[in-house]
């Protein structure tokens, strides 16, 4: 027995090692704060404000490998606002009634765990929309800041905009990666409502993405669709992509979302530069609406310059014009002032870790 329990040990302690190699846990986190000054309507407003270049959380994530191809892992993200300290919030049932948070820290960024292997990837829990994503990665500015693509490329009416970014209570499947460069998407989200509700389909959102990335071509169309009373289902759809030259990478985006009868149409435009450590982006876009906003275009230009890996400096100027006597956009400050313009400007620093 003596003889045996220093290979017991020893075994236990491999057992151990091996299964240390195998799975990994991480602390990760973004901190975007920047001086911000917004005009429109008369009035003017000065902030201390966040996510004016990328959108400031903490988050863990990990992931275990269970042989055979297999992989488990988990994502918890939460939003935070630095300039406050306070979080951010989400959303439960993807209806009006589902908000919370709004204090402390709520992983309404992204919340799921998920099962991977040469399938693909199913995914339970909060996360992106397959009708988000092209907002994300074929803007010049992305969903961010004073240029930030959902300023005209989001639903107008706030009871709709609950799914524009993220679901709730979803499962979700990603396409593995491929040698052809097709990646995809689908999603479908539950409605956890009664069966004898009248509403009982509320919160339920369907949606897909396929897109094509190979060389200097990256491109992809997107689509979602929840389930909203009584401000009406709202259905998201949009198609973009980039290609880089090298010296220079062009972006093209366009959309429609459907809110009841009513119909917004975006499109935009833009191109990222690189200069020595830094990008200039640029940006111009419109859209055109049915029944329930003015037509609006917009311009927006910025500069990044990168301190680090980890950190850089940024500065972005944008400016809205209104057309008609509608709802106006606005890139802060509210537009009081039927068909009136905005203009915004901010300047920051982004750190990550």
């Amino acid at each position: 027995m003596k003889k045996l329990a220093p290979i017991a040990a020893a075994a236990f302690l491999a057992c151990g090692f091996a299964q240390a190699q195998t799975s990994s846990v991480q602390i990760f986190g973004l901190l975007d704060l920047n001086v911000g000054h917004y005009t429109g309507g008369g009035v003017s407003q000065t902030v201390l404000g966040t996510d004016g270049y990328q959108s400031s959380r903490l988050g863990f994530r990990g992931q275990e490998d269970l042989g055979g191809g297999l992989q488990a892992s988990f994502w918890l993200e939460s939003g935070i606002n630095p300039d406050s300290g306070t979080g951010g919030t989400t959303n439960t049932n993807n209806q009006s009634t589902g908000g919370a948070g709004g204090g402390g820290i709520v992983f309404g960024r992204r919340s799921t765990v998920s099962l991977s292997g040469a399938f693909g990837e199913l995914r339970l829990g909060r996360d992106y929309t397959p009708g988000f994503w092209n907002l994300s990665n074929f803007h010049p500015f992305g969903t961010n800041g004073v240029g930030s693509a959902g300023i005209l490329f989001y639903p107008v009416q706030g009871g709709a905009r609950i799914t524009n970014v993220r679901a709730s209570n979803s499962i979700g499947y990603f396409l593995p990666k491929m040698s052809s460069g097709i990646y995809g998407q689908a999603m479908y989200a539950i409605a956890e409502n009664l069966s004898t509700s009248a509403t009982r389909q509320d919160g339920r959102l369907v949606g897909i993405r396929l897109g094509y990335a190979g060389g200097p071509i990256d491109a992809a169309f997107g689509y979602s669709k929840t389930t909203l009373t009584p401000v009406g289902d709202f259905t998201q759809i949009n198609l973009g992509g980039t290609y880089d030259f090298g010296m220079a990478k062009v972006f093209a985006l366009w959309g429609q979302n459907k809110v009841g009868a009513t119909k917004t149409k975006p499109w935009n435009i833009g191109v990222h530069v690189p200069v020595g450590a830094g990008v200039i982006r640029a940006a111009y876009g419109r859209v055109k609406t049915t029944g329930v906003a003015n037509d609006a275009g917009q311009f927006t230009v910025g500069y990044l310059h990168n301190l680090s890996k980890r950190t850089a400096l940024y500065t972005n100027f944008s400016a809205i014009d209104n057309k008609g006597t509608g709802t106006n956009y606005n890139v802060g400050a509210p537009v009081t002032v039927p068909g009136g313009n905005s203009r915004g400007y901010e300047a920051g620093i982004r750190h990550s870790f």
